[in-house]
């Protein structure tokens, strides 16, 4: 004789201070409710019997005593909790939305370990090496005079320059980029059509150059920016989903040379649509089924002012990647502002090395760029110019002004166990099913400046 399976019972817990808050909570969470079986609501924990619950899920965790985890588990051990860090209804919504999407039931019901993904346990200090080339001469004092702990590399780099570099710090961590020049000769604003198997074909004997030279070159950023024109949009794939489907295959393809690399989703030209570029969020929302089968997942952060720079959607926007992704490592693997004079950019450039420095499973973030030989690229965001003086950067981040390793960043509010320093976690738009349509987006009125060119 079979019996049937007990329940599994839910308990949300909703931060509401009178029936009115409860019913704007609880309307966000309704139709999450009618998906899964067996869901109940409470805001008063002192009325719960916890023993009748197999999981509760806590909204708003910081709302509730430090001790009500404690309290809950003393009840019944066998409770399992779920956190849902959101500050309102609306954001609830949309990460219940979110798992209903995907079929998830339930988030991270634990305190992750990031120390089995990221065993360094803070992110680290990085630089984009030079957008086009070998590192030339006048770029390794740069990289000495800023302490760099991490450098991020275009796969047509050699052990040459990886020796140099190790030459100046032995446990400098080191992110390659796989590179394929996608822009159309003829038709500098255009992309080649470039397949899957091309691509991988392309990338294989540089990335074995490396990969085979040093057991520590693992990490390979697949692409750049693919929602751009010039890097395969509408050349390789129409939008994010064929764009998805084109990484997947990369990616297996590279697997099967490169068994124990860790393959990283490319971060985006942040931003709305324009001339240059598809809707960041929505190109995000249309490949993010390939994004979770990457190892890691890579994002592109910039801005033009002091307020930007901790802005969600802008220089902080990993906060939206951690909500969308809570269990991937993430590298920002560019950011920078490239309107500000040299001597501010390098302070905030200081600060926030210093306030993503404890971020938990953040692996490093990389500064856009040490050096370029075109000059149009190069005056915004280069930490050298071509006649190879040094304008100032190094020099400061070299300094660790905002930075205490044997405790946390100085001045600086200490994240714990939220992804940003300041603010609770804003889930980003929710996933459409694939082969559905997009709503029309308005672009954001704030510029949101990236680099356009093929990188």
């Amino acid at each position: 004789m079979t019996f049937p399976a007990s329940p599994d019972r839910q308990l949300i817990l909703l931060p509401a201070r009178n029936s009115v808050e409860a019913s704007a909570w609880g309307s966000a969470a309704m139709e999450y409710a009618a998906k899964f079986p067996d869901v109940e609501f409470a805001r008063d924990p002192a009325r719960v019997d916890w023993r009748g619950y197999q999981h509760v899920t806590i909204v708003r965790p910081r709302f509730w005593p430090d001790d009500l985890p404690l309290f809950i588990k003393q009840a019944n051990p066998l409770t399992r909790l779920d956190r849902i860090p959101v500050d309102t209804p609306a954001g609830l919504q949309i990460i219940f939305n979110f798992r209903i999407y995907y079929g998830w039931r339930y988030g991270p019901q634990t305190d992750f370990d990031w120390a089995q993904l990221w065993p360094p346990g803070r992110a680290l200090i990085g630089l984009h090496g030079r957008a086009d080339g070998e590192l030339q001469d006048a770029d390794y004092p740069i990289v000495a005079e800023a302490h760099l702990e991490a450098v991020k590399l275009t796969s047509h780099a050699t052990m040459d320059t990886v020796s140099r570099l190790r030459a100046l710090n032995p446990d400098l961590f080191i992110l390659i980029r796989a590179f394929t020049a996608f822009t159309d000769p003829d038709a500098p604003t255009r992309s080649r059509h470039i397949t899957a198997e091309q691509f991988a074909a392309d990338a294989v004997p540089d990335l074995a150059r490396l990969y085979d030279a040093d057991a520590t070159l693992r990490y390979i950023e697949i692409h750049n920016e693919p929602n751009l024109y010039v890097e395969g949009l509408a050349g390789s794939w129409r939008d994010g989903l064929e764009f998805g489907d084109w990484f997947l295959k990369v990616q297996e393809l590279l697997r099967l040379r490169f068994p124990e690399a860790k393959f990283g989703f490319p971060g985006l030209s942040p931003g709305p649509a324009s001339s240059a570029r598809a809707d960041a969020d929505r190109f995000l929302d249309e490949s993010a089924f390939a994004a979770q089968q990457a190892d890691w997942v890579g994002l592109h952060s910039y801005w033009v002012n002091d307020r930007e720079m901790t802005d969600d959607h802008l220089g902080f926007n990993f906060v939206s990647y951690r909500a969308r992704f809570p269990e991937k490592l993430l590298f920002i693997t560019e950011f920078g502002n490239p309107l500000q004079p040299k001597p501010v950019v390098a302070d905030q450039y200081a600060r926030y090395y210093a306030m993503l420095r404890y971020v938990t499973g953040l692996g490093a973030a990389f500064a856009y760029v040490l050096s370029a030989s075109d000059q149009a690229e190069a005056a915004p965001w280069v930490w050298r110019d071509e006649a190879g003086h040094d304008l100032g950067l190094a020099a400061v981040i070299g300094k660790r002004t905002y930075i205490q390793d044997d405790g946390h960043p100085t001045g600086t509010p200490v994240p714990t166990g939220t992804p940003t320093p300041t603010e609770t976690p804003i889930p980003s738009p929710t996933p459409r099913p694939r082969g559905t349509p997009s709503p029309a987006r308005t672009p954001t009125p704030t510029p949101e400046p990236t680099p356009t060119d093929s990188r």
